[in-house]
């Protein structure tokens, strides 16, 4: 008899519950969360809901699935696996089991595109150990989420109505952290809500002014205390919303967290003066932190449009220049084809164009991987002659060239640690840029000094200074600032009379401070630049000289040697084979990695002396293939020089080549002297001579 009662007392509240929830809701269910089996009470028509049912094609056997179609079909991906969630039976069983009523706010949007926003609302209905129902009702809150003066104003008429006011509060309390209710005339404030009672530590209710000072006191940053206090002055209130619902200020607390306070118009007088305004308070910290991002990435993106800018107006004015010399040197040359004088000053002409624009390009390409904070090799063990020399000669040939001193100061016996750990290329472009400035910003008869010193060394560790100072035509006090920006030329007349990119004393910096060092700048306009870098080294491991004499290889011929050349290209084969074939070297070509790999396998040992390899080839690439040819069991396989040439100029890709087992690295154009030039190095030193062996064989 009991059980029976307490079932008519349940369906009892569940008629009671929907007889409230039927006139708000536009659909409404009776669901059991154990078996997933639900029932429609209520769907009204021209809803998403109720175009899911009326498709007829569509039978589902749990709310479970009800609610995934309606997610997949109405609901934005990005927030379909949080409703999907909340909807789940399971999901909500555990939260009613912990409360009586649960809601869920959500977006919504309709086959034509409308946006739409909703909230569900969950009662727990009969409950036992085998049945546990809920009556779930959907209504669209538009009014409340869409417009914010439609929140003030329902919050008003929900005030006003005391049967409902519980309900709009916790509604404005999912919006706000903070909300109390105050009386302008009796100065006197109530807390409504309060879901951060960590950081507003406030007193439930009191008299308005005076609880603000402390409050404003203790909790707001000292920079805002004063805009905070004649913000929240009930006093002036009334005046300033006199023609306003509501009024805004966003301050800091001392915590750091940003917050807006927000005052409501709640209620005025028969005179329309406020009487009465809601206090609604909420932290922005988020909202604040992603406006200063944008702020920040709206600075970056004009810094970065300006660099651009500017970038595309200098490549212009660099490129077209050495082409339009390039083209008008091959016209002359076209007009003149008996002239063999004039045919030869052409092409003297064509190639330092040319030359040019490779080292622009290298400078751009360079400046980029530098830019990308991509990681570089800092541990590869090397001779620190070798690099200053290497770093150098060319620039003394240059200054030579041009009339300009050029005094190198220094000598193996003042270097005490030669053999270092850290990136000998990136090093060597270093030097080499800051060297290529001074040449090219010193006058004929002038002078440039550079020189090395070892300024300390605990043992594992050595600094070296690396010096570059020149009585060239200096720079302005003005202009040092922004010497180390990219494309920073002093005045425009320097990229015609000067050439360059304005993108090496950029280019050094980056590479110092990559490398972990220091670069300097000092210079007085017509007086002269001194760069200094300061560099921190390991101490490395002696290498074994490769070349006991020097000048061995200059007496090497390679006429009847036999070259293995992986090259995919066809000009570029072109090219290579006529470089060789003029020497007297027999070419064997390959047009890929896996056909140089099979090639040399086939082979008799000692059958190639020297194997040129490019880098990017289909099927196999050369780093792969240089790998397979040192892996193999046999007894040139280790030794054979394997020499890359690549368009591939980054320094990483230097390593790697290194790193795969190659002995030499050029890049593209190939320079055909230097080309020989590595051959014969190569061969040389090669255990019982290269020669030797091709003059038994």
């Amino acid at each position: 008899m009991e059980n029976r009662n307490r079932e008519q007392d349940r369906q009892t509240d569940e008629e009671e519950i929907l007889k409230k929830l039927f006139p708000a809701y536009v659909s409404l269910y009776r669901i059991e969360l154990n078996s997933g089996k639900y029932e429609i009470l209520r769907l009204e028509a021209n809803t998403n809901a109720r175009r899911i049912v009326d498709q007829g094609i569509h039978t589902f056997a749990t709310y479970d699935d009800y609610a995934r179609k309606y997610a997949d079909t109405f609901i934005r991906e990005a927030e379909r696996d949080e409703f999907i969630d909340w909807h789940t039976c399971r999901k909500m069983k555990e939260r009613l089991i912990q409360n009586e009523r649960i809601t869920y706010h959500y977006h919504s949007i309709s086959a034509e595109g409308k946006d739409s926003y909703y909230e569900a609302y969950a009662v727990r209905g009969n409950v036992d150990d085998k049945t546990f129902s809920v009556l779930l009702g959907y209504r669209n809150v538009d009014s409340i989420l869409y417009k914010e003066k439609a929140i003030q104003e329902q919050l008003q008429r929900a005030l006003d109505e005391a049967k409902l006011s519980n309900e709009i509060i916790s509604a404005i309390g999912k919006a706000y952290q903070y909300v109390s209710r105050i009386d302008i005339q009796r100065d006197w404030f109530e807390e409504i809500s309060n879901r951060d009672k960590e950081h507003l530590q406030f007193i439930h209710s009191g008299h308005m002014t005076a609880n603000n000072k402390r409050a404003c006191r203790m909790f707001v940053a000292e920079e805002y205390q004063e805009a905070f206090f004649q913000f929240t002055n009930v006093k002036t209130l009334p005046d300033r919303m006199a023609h306003e619902e509501t009024i805004a200020m966003e301050y800091r607390m001392k915590d750091g967290s940003w917050h807006k306070l927000r005052f409501i118009e709640k209620k005025r007088d028969d005179h329309g003066r406020l009487t009465h305004v809601l206090c609604a308070i909420r932290c922005i910290s988020d909202e604040k932190k992603r406006e200063q991002i944008l702020l920040h990435q709206v600075a970056e993106a004009k810094e970065e449009a300006a660099i651009k800018t500017r970038f595309l107006s200098n490549m212009s004015h660099d490129i077209r220049t050495p082409l339009n010399g390039i083209m008008g040197m091959i016209d002359v040359a076209n007009r003149y084809p008996e002239d063999l004088e004039m045919q030869q000053k052409c092409r003297d002409k064509v190639m330092e164009a040319s030359r040019y624009l490779l080292s622009m390009m290298n400078d751009i390409l360079d400046m980029n991987k530098l830019e990308s904070g991509a990681s570089f090799e800092q541990k590869v063990n090397f001779d620190l002659t070798k690099v200053l020399n290497r770093a150098n000669i060319d620039k003394q040939m240059q200054a030579e060239k041009k009339q300009i001193i050029y005094a190198v100061d220094w000598t193996l016996s003042d270097l005490k640690h030669i053999y270092l750990m850290g990136n000998p290329f990136y090093l060597e472009r270093l030097l080499t840029v800051i060297a290529d400035n001074a040449v090219k910003f010193t006058q004929p008869g002038g002078s440039i000094h550079v020189w090395c010193v070892e300024k300390s060394c605990d043992g594992q560790r050595v600094v070296y200074e690396f010096g570059c100072s020149d009585n060239g035509v200096g720079m302005s006090e003005t202009f040092i600032a922004h010497a180390f920006e990219m494309f920073s030329q002093e005045n425009e007349t320097s990229r015609t009379k000067y050439e360059g990119t304005g993108l090496g004393l950029a280019i050094a910096k980056k590479i110092a401070e990559r490398m972990g060092g220091v670069i300097d700048l000092e210079s007085q306009k017509g007086h002269g630049t001194t760069v200094t870098v300061t560099m921190p080294f390991e101490i490395g491991k002696t290498i074994e000289t490769e070349d006991p004499e020097p000048e061995r290889y200059k007496q090497l011929s390679l006429k009847g040697m036999r070259a293995l050349v992986a090259e995919d290209n066809e000009l570029n084969m072109e090219i290579v084979k006529f470089i060789l074939e003029e020497q007297g070297l027999i070419v064997e070509p390959a047009v890929d990695g896996i056909e140089a790999v099979r090639k040399f396998e086939n082979a008799p040992p000692g059958y190639y002396q020297v194997i040129l390899m490019d880098i990017m080839m289909p099927n196999m690439n050369g780093w792969d293939a240089a790998r397979k040819i040192r892996a193999m069991q046999r007894a040139d396989a280790g030794v054979i020089p394997i020499i890359a040439m690549s368009a591939n100029a980054f320094t990483e890709d230097i390593i790697n080549s290194r790193i795969s087992g190659m002995n030499r690295h050029l890049t593209k154009p190939l320079d055909a002297s230097k080309l020989l030039d590595e051959i014969a190095k190569a061969i040389s030193i090669l255990p019982g001579s290269a020669q030797s062996v091709h003059q038994e064989k």
